[in-house]
Protein backbone atom coordinates (compact mmCIF):
# COMPACT_ATOMS: atom_id res chain seq x y z
CA UNK A 1 0.00 0.00 0.00
CA UNK A 2 1.26 3.50 -0.80
CA UNK A 3 2.46 5.42 2.26
CA UNK A 4 0.71 8.58 3.40
CA UNK A 5 3.96 10.51 3.18
CA UNK A 6 3.76 10.35 -0.61
CA UNK A 7 0.36 12.01 -0.56
CA UNK A 8 1.43 14.83 1.69
CA UNK A 9 4.70 15.17 -0.17
CA UNK A 10 2.52 15.75 -3.22
CA UNK A 11 0.56 18.34 -1.31
CA UNK A 12 3.76 19.98 -0.12
CA UNK A 13 5.06 20.23 -3.65
CA UNK A 14 1.90 21.72 -5.03
CA UNK A 15 1.12 24.20 -2.28
CA UNK A 16 3.93 26.03 -0.58
CA UNK A 17 5.78 26.00 -3.85
CA UNK A 18 3.05 28.19 -5.14
CA UNK A 19 3.92 31.56 -3.80
CA UNK A 20 7.64 31.87 -3.69
CA UNK A 21 9.21 29.67 -6.26
CA UNK A 22 9.85 26.93 -3.75
CA UNK A 23 11.42 23.67 -4.92
CA UNK A 24 9.69 20.41 -4.18
CA UNK A 25 12.24 18.60 -2.06
CA UNK A 26 15.53 20.44 -2.21
CA UNK A 27 16.79 18.48 -5.19
CA UNK A 28 18.00 20.15 -8.36
CA UNK A 29 14.74 21.54 -9.68
CA UNK A 30 14.27 24.54 -11.94
CA UNK A 31 11.62 26.97 -10.77
CA UNK A 32 9.95 29.50 -13.03
CA UNK A 33 8.25 32.50 -11.53
CA UNK A 34 6.17 35.24 -13.00
CA UNK A 35 3.42 37.66 -12.26
CA UNK A 36 1.23 40.21 -13.93
CA UNK A 37 1.31 43.64 -12.47
CA UNK A 38 -1.18 45.41 -10.35
CA UNK A 39 -1.57 49.12 -9.86
CA UNK A 40 -1.83 51.59 -7.07
CA UNK A 41 -0.07 51.51 -3.74
CA UNK A 42 -0.87 48.13 -2.23
CA UNK A 43 1.73 45.39 -2.12
CA UNK A 44 2.78 42.90 -4.81
CA UNK A 45 5.82 41.64 -6.61
CA UNK A 46 6.59 42.75 -10.08
CA UNK A 47 8.43 42.41 -13.30
CA UNK A 48 8.98 44.45 -16.44
CA UNK A 49 9.13 43.29 -20.00
CA UNK A 50 12.26 44.45 -21.82
CA UNK A 51 15.05 42.91 -23.82
CA UNK A 52 18.69 43.63 -23.12
CA UNK A 53 18.90 45.60 -26.32
CA UNK A 54 15.78 47.71 -25.83
CA UNK A 55 14.74 50.37 -23.38
CA UNK A 56 12.60 49.47 -20.38
CA UNK A 57 9.92 52.09 -20.79
CA UNK A 58 7.20 52.76 -18.29
CA UNK A 59 4.06 50.76 -18.97
CA UNK A 60 0.72 51.30 -17.31
CA UNK A 61 1.97 54.36 -15.46
CA UNK A 62 5.50 53.25 -14.64
CA UNK A 63 8.43 55.62 -15.21
CA UNK A 64 10.72 55.48 -18.21
CA UNK A 65 13.95 53.56 -17.58
CA UNK A 66 16.12 54.49 -20.55
CA UNK A 67 18.65 51.75 -19.86
CA UNK A 68 18.31 48.13 -18.81
CA UNK A 69 19.99 48.84 -15.50
CA UNK A 70 18.37 47.73 -12.29
CA UNK A 71 18.96 46.22 -8.88
CA UNK A 72 18.62 42.42 -9.01
CA UNK A 73 17.78 40.56 -5.81
CA UNK A 74 17.52 36.79 -5.31
CA UNK A 75 15.54 34.94 -2.64
CA UNK A 76 17.95 33.52 -0.06
CA UNK A 77 15.50 32.09 2.47
CA UNK A 78 11.78 31.44 2.95
CA UNK A 79 9.53 31.43 6.01
CA UNK A 80 6.38 29.31 5.93
CA UNK A 81 4.86 30.04 9.32
CA UNK A 82 5.53 26.62 10.80
CA UNK A 83 5.42 26.15 14.56
CA UNK A 84 3.12 25.19 17.41
CA UNK A 85 2.42 28.70 18.68
CA UNK A 86 0.34 30.13 15.85
CA UNK A 87 3.27 31.38 13.78
CA UNK A 88 1.08 31.23 10.64
CA UNK A 89 -0.98 34.09 12.08
CA UNK A 90 1.83 36.56 11.33
CA UNK A 91 2.52 35.46 7.74
CA UNK A 92 0.59 37.15 4.93
CA UNK A 93 -1.87 40.03 4.67
CA UNK A 94 -5.45 40.92 5.47
CA UNK A 95 -6.61 40.43 1.88
CA UNK A 96 -10.37 40.80 2.35
CA UNK A 97 -10.32 43.72 4.80
CA UNK A 98 -12.14 41.67 7.46
CA UNK A 99 -11.20 40.15 10.81
CA UNK A 100 -13.01 36.83 10.57
CA UNK A 101 -13.83 34.09 13.06
CA UNK A 102 -15.49 30.71 12.74
CA UNK A 103 -18.81 32.41 13.51
CA UNK A 104 -18.52 35.23 10.96
CA UNK A 105 -21.60 35.69 8.78
CA UNK A 106 -20.05 38.01 6.17
CA UNK A 107 -17.79 35.40 4.59
CA UNK A 108 -18.20 32.71 1.93
CA UNK A 109 -19.06 29.10 2.71
CA UNK A 110 -16.29 26.45 2.68
CA UNK A 111 -16.99 23.83 -0.04
CA UNK A 112 -16.88 20.01 0.18
CA UNK A 113 -18.58 20.03 3.61
CA UNK A 114 -15.71 22.05 5.02
CA UNK A 115 -15.96 23.61 8.45
CA UNK A 116 -16.15 27.39 8.86
CA UNK A 117 -14.39 27.01 12.22
CA UNK A 118 -11.40 25.54 10.33
CA UNK A 119 -11.41 27.73 7.22
CA UNK A 120 -12.27 31.20 8.44
CA UNK A 121 -10.56 32.23 11.67
CA UNK A 122 -7.95 34.81 10.66
CA UNK A 123 -4.47 35.42 11.96
CA UNK A 124 -3.26 38.58 13.66
CA UNK A 125 -5.13 41.72 12.60
CA UNK A 126 -7.15 39.79 10.05
CA UNK A 127 -4.22 38.12 8.22
CA UNK A 128 -5.59 35.60 5.71
CA UNK A 129 -3.48 32.44 5.49
CA UNK A 130 -5.62 29.31 5.28
CA UNK A 131 -2.72 27.46 3.75
CA UNK A 132 -0.53 28.08 6.78
CA UNK A 133 -3.34 27.23 9.17
CA UNK A 134 -4.86 24.17 7.50
CA UNK A 135 -2.49 22.66 4.92
CA UNK A 136 1.00 23.28 6.28
CA UNK A 137 0.32 21.27 9.49
CA UNK A 138 -0.70 18.26 7.38
CA UNK A 139 2.59 18.44 5.52
CA UNK A 140 4.70 18.85 8.65
CA UNK A 141 3.05 15.90 10.39
CA UNK A 142 4.69 13.54 7.92
CA UNK A 143 7.58 15.67 6.67
CA UNK A 144 8.79 17.70 9.68
CA UNK A 145 11.96 18.93 7.97
CA UNK A 146 10.26 20.07 4.78
CA UNK A 147 10.79 23.85 5.32
CA UNK A 148 14.46 23.25 6.12
CA UNK A 149 14.87 21.05 3.06
CA UNK A 150 13.32 23.72 0.83
CA UNK A 151 15.72 26.33 2.19
CA UNK A 152 18.61 23.90 1.76
CA UNK A 153 17.67 23.74 -1.92
CA UNK A 154 18.09 27.50 -2.14
CA UNK A 155 21.34 27.42 -0.17
CA UNK A 156 22.71 24.73 -2.49
CA UNK A 157 21.94 26.80 -5.58
CA UNK A 158 19.16 24.59 -6.93
CA UNK A 159 16.69 27.44 -7.47
CA UNK A 160 15.62 30.92 -6.40
CA UNK A 161 13.23 33.72 -7.34
CA UNK A 162 14.60 36.98 -8.75
CA UNK A 163 13.33 40.54 -8.86
CA UNK A 164 14.83 43.38 -10.87
CA UNK A 165 14.00 46.92 -9.73
CA UNK A 166 14.50 48.97 -12.86
CA UNK A 167 16.65 52.11 -12.54
CA UNK A 168 16.44 52.07 -8.75
CA UNK A 169 18.50 55.01 -7.45
CA UNK A 170 21.39 54.32 -5.06
CA UNK A 171 19.60 56.29 -2.37
CA UNK A 172 16.42 58.26 -1.85
CA UNK A 173 12.84 57.46 -2.69
CA UNK A 174 11.51 56.04 -5.95
CA UNK A 175 7.78 56.87 -5.82
CA UNK A 176 7.09 54.84 -8.96
CA UNK A 177 9.27 52.25 -10.68
CA UNK A 178 8.85 49.12 -12.76
CA UNK A 179 9.91 45.76 -11.35
CA UNK A 180 10.56 42.49 -13.21
CA UNK A 181 10.06 39.04 -11.73
CA UNK A 182 11.99 35.91 -12.83
CA UNK A 183 12.47 32.30 -11.85
CA UNK A 184 16.07 31.27 -11.20
CA UNK A 185 17.04 27.74 -12.25
CA UNK A 186 19.95 25.63 -10.98
CA UNK A 187 23.02 27.82 -10.53
CA UNK A 188 25.48 24.97 -11.04
CA UNK A 189 27.44 25.80 -7.90
CA UNK A 190 26.97 26.94 -4.32
CA UNK A 191 25.77 30.55 -4.23
CA UNK A 192 28.24 33.09 -2.86
CA UNK A 193 25.50 35.56 -1.92
CA UNK A 194 27.91 38.42 -2.55
CA UNK A 195 26.21 39.96 -5.59
CA UNK A 196 28.19 37.96 -8.17
CA UNK A 197 25.89 34.92 -8.51
CA UNK A 198 24.51 34.81 -12.08
CA UNK A 199 21.30 32.81 -11.93
CA UNK A 200 19.99 31.23 -15.16
CA UNK A 201 16.39 32.19 -15.94
CA UNK A 202 13.55 29.78 -16.68
CA UNK A 203 12.22 30.65 -20.18
CA UNK A 204 8.51 29.90 -19.72
CA UNK A 205 7.50 33.49 -19.03
CA UNK A 206 9.93 35.25 -21.34
CA UNK A 207 8.70 36.99 -24.49
CA UNK A 208 11.95 35.96 -26.21
CA UNK A 209 13.28 32.56 -25.19
CA UNK A 210 16.79 33.67 -26.14
CA UNK A 211 16.72 36.86 -24.04
CA UNK A 212 16.84 36.33 -20.25
CA UNK A 213 15.79 39.95 -19.63
CA UNK A 214 12.53 39.70 -21.60
CA UNK A 215 10.15 38.95 -18.76
CA UNK A 216 6.53 39.17 -19.87
CA UNK A 217 5.54 39.99 -16.31
CA UNK A 218 5.81 43.45 -14.83
CA UNK A 219 4.50 45.59 -12.04
CA UNK A 220 4.71 49.14 -13.35
CA UNK A 221 3.70 50.93 -10.15
CA UNK A 222 6.13 49.56 -7.60
CA UNK A 223 7.71 52.01 -5.19
CA UNK A 224 10.54 52.45 -2.71
CA UNK A 225 9.92 54.95 0.08
CA UNK A 226 12.33 55.16 3.02
CA UNK A 227 13.74 51.74 2.03
CA UNK A 228 10.30 50.07 2.04
CA UNK A 229 9.71 48.32 -1.29
CA UNK A 230 6.04 47.92 -2.21
CA UNK A 231 5.22 46.19 -5.47
CA UNK A 232 1.76 47.73 -5.92
CA UNK A 233 -1.65 46.20 -5.34
CA UNK A 234 -3.69 43.41 -6.91
CA UNK A 235 -0.80 41.62 -8.56
CA UNK A 236 -1.02 38.16 -10.11
CA UNK A 237 1.91 35.76 -9.67
CA UNK A 238 2.40 32.78 -11.96
CA UNK A 239 4.81 30.10 -10.81
CA UNK A 240 5.99 27.17 -12.90
CA UNK A 241 7.55 24.40 -10.82
CA UNK A 242 9.15 21.27 -12.32
CA UNK A 243 8.97 18.02 -10.35
CA UNK A 244 10.96 14.88 -11.09
CA UNK A 245 10.91 11.26 -10.04
CA UNK A 246 13.49 8.68 -11.16
CA UNK A 247 11.18 7.69 -14.02
CA UNK A 248 9.21 10.75 -15.07
CA UNK A 249 8.75 14.50 -14.71
CA UNK A 250 6.08 17.18 -14.87
CA UNK A 251 5.66 20.84 -13.98
CA UNK A 252 3.03 22.71 -12.02
CA UNK A 253 1.84 26.16 -13.00
CA UNK A 254 0.36 27.95 -10.03
CA UNK A 255 -1.27 31.36 -9.97
CA UNK A 256 -1.67 33.61 -6.95
CA UNK A 257 -4.29 36.34 -7.41
CA UNK A 258 -4.75 39.66 -5.59
CA UNK A 259 -1.19 39.24 -4.40
CA UNK A 260 0.65 41.73 -2.20
CA UNK A 261 4.36 41.96 -1.49
CA UNK A 262 6.62 44.21 0.55
CA UNK A 263 10.23 44.06 1.77
CA UNK A 264 12.66 46.34 3.59
CA UNK A 265 15.80 47.22 1.64
CA UNK A 266 19.14 47.78 3.39
CA UNK A 267 20.69 51.25 3.17
CA UNK A 268 23.02 50.06 0.38
CA UNK A 269 20.10 48.24 -1.28
CA UNK A 270 22.05 45.00 -1.55
CA UNK A 271 19.78 42.98 0.75
CA UNK A 272 16.11 42.84 1.67
CA UNK A 273 14.63 41.61 4.95
CA UNK A 274 11.17 41.33 6.46
CA UNK A 275 9.83 40.27 3.06
CA UNK A 276 6.20 39.22 2.98
CA UNK A 277 3.90 38.01 0.24
CA UNK A 278 0.24 37.02 0.40
CA UNK A 279 -2.47 36.22 -2.11
CA UNK A 280 -5.24 33.89 -3.26
CA UNK A 281 -5.02 30.56 -5.07
CA UNK A 282 -8.06 29.74 -7.21
CA UNK A 283 -9.11 26.46 -5.60
CA UNK A 284 -9.98 24.52 -8.75
CA UNK A 285 -6.93 25.77 -10.64
CA UNK A 286 -4.86 24.62 -7.69
CA UNK A 287 -6.61 21.23 -7.57
CA UNK A 288 -5.83 20.77 -11.28
CA UNK A 289 -2.14 21.33 -10.55
CA UNK A 290 -2.17 18.95 -7.55
CA UNK A 291 -3.66 16.37 -9.93
CA UNK A 292 -0.50 16.63 -12.03
CA UNK A 293 1.48 15.51 -9.00
CA UNK A 294 -1.00 12.67 -8.50
CA UNK A 295 -0.43 11.49 -12.06
CA UNK A 296 3.33 11.72 -11.68
CA UNK A 297 3.20 9.55 -8.55
CA UNK A 298 0.61 7.19 -10.09
CA UNK A 299 -1.96 8.01 -7.40
CA UNK A 300 -4.99 8.68 -9.62
CA UNK A 301 -8.10 7.05 -8.15
CA UNK A 302 -6.43 6.12 -4.88
CA UNK A 303 -8.78 6.94 -1.95
CA UNK A 304 -6.04 8.65 0.05
CA UNK A 305 -5.22 10.96 -2.83
CA UNK A 306 -8.92 11.69 -3.31
CA UNK A 307 -9.12 12.58 0.38
CA UNK A 308 -6.15 14.92 -0.02
CA UNK A 309 -7.97 16.77 -2.81
CA UNK A 310 -11.03 17.08 -0.56
CA UNK A 311 -8.91 18.62 2.22
CA UNK A 312 -7.52 21.14 -0.25
CA UNK A 313 -11.04 22.19 -1.24
CA UNK A 314 -12.15 22.38 2.40
CA UNK A 315 -9.35 24.86 3.06
CA UNK A 316 -11.01 27.41 0.77
CA UNK A 317 -11.68 30.57 2.78
CA UNK A 318 -12.21 33.38 0.26
CA UNK A 319 -13.51 34.09 -3.23
CA UNK A 320 -10.86 33.76 -5.93
CA UNK A 321 -11.14 37.49 -6.66
CA UNK A 322 -10.13 38.35 -3.09
CA UNK A 323 -13.62 39.29 -1.88
CA UNK A 324 -16.11 37.61 0.47
CA UNK A 325 -19.69 36.69 -0.45
CA UNK A 326 -21.82 34.93 2.20
CA UNK A 327 -24.25 33.73 -0.50
CA UNK A 328 -21.58 31.70 -2.31
CA UNK A 329 -19.16 28.86 -1.72
CA UNK A 330 -15.52 29.90 -1.31
CA UNK A 331 -13.43 29.20 -4.40
CA UNK A 332 -10.05 30.52 -3.24
CA UNK A 333 -7.38 29.61 -0.68
CA UNK A 334 -5.37 32.37 1.00
CA UNK A 335 -1.65 31.94 1.53
CA UNK A 336 1.24 33.86 3.06
CA UNK A 337 5.01 33.49 2.89
CA UNK A 338 8.01 35.37 4.33
CA UNK A 339 11.39 35.76 2.64
CA UNK A 340 14.78 37.47 2.55
CA UNK A 341 16.73 38.50 -0.57
CA UNK A 342 20.34 39.24 -1.50
CA UNK A 343 21.91 41.07 -4.45
CA UNK A 344 22.52 38.86 -7.52
CA UNK A 345 22.68 38.99 -11.32
CA UNK A 346 20.54 37.75 -14.19
CA UNK A 347 22.38 35.02 -16.09
CA UNK A 348 21.58 33.20 -19.32
CA UNK A 349 18.34 31.45 -20.24
CA UNK A 350 18.09 28.09 -18.50
CA UNK A 351 16.23 24.92 -19.50
CA UNK A 352 12.46 24.94 -19.95
CA UNK A 353 10.25 23.21 -17.41
CA UNK A 354 8.81 19.83 -18.43
CA UNK A 355 5.15 19.17 -19.22
CA UNK A 356 3.11 16.28 -17.87
CA UNK A 357 -0.30 14.57 -17.54
CA UNK A 358 -2.85 15.03 -14.72
CA UNK A 359 -5.35 12.84 -12.92
CA UNK A 360 -8.85 13.28 -14.39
Amino acid sequence: MLGRDRFYWALAVATTVSVAAVGCDGSEENVGVGGSGGSGGGTTSSSSSASSSSSSSGIGGGPTCATNEGKVLAVRSLVFGEGNSGEWKKVGYNLDGLVSTGNSTDVCKPPADGSASDAHPDGDNGIDNSFGKNLLPLILTLYPTWPQDVNNGISNGNFTALTKLMCLPAEGDAPVLTTKLFGGTALGSMPKWDGTDMWPVEPGLLSDATDPESSTILFPESSVVANLFDAGKDGTFILSVPIRTPDDSTSIKLTLYKAKMQMTLSSDRKTATEGMIGGVLNTEEFVAEVNKVGALLQLCGNPLFTNLITKVRQSSDIMADGTQDPTKECDGITMGLGFEMVEAQIGSVGPANPMGAACP
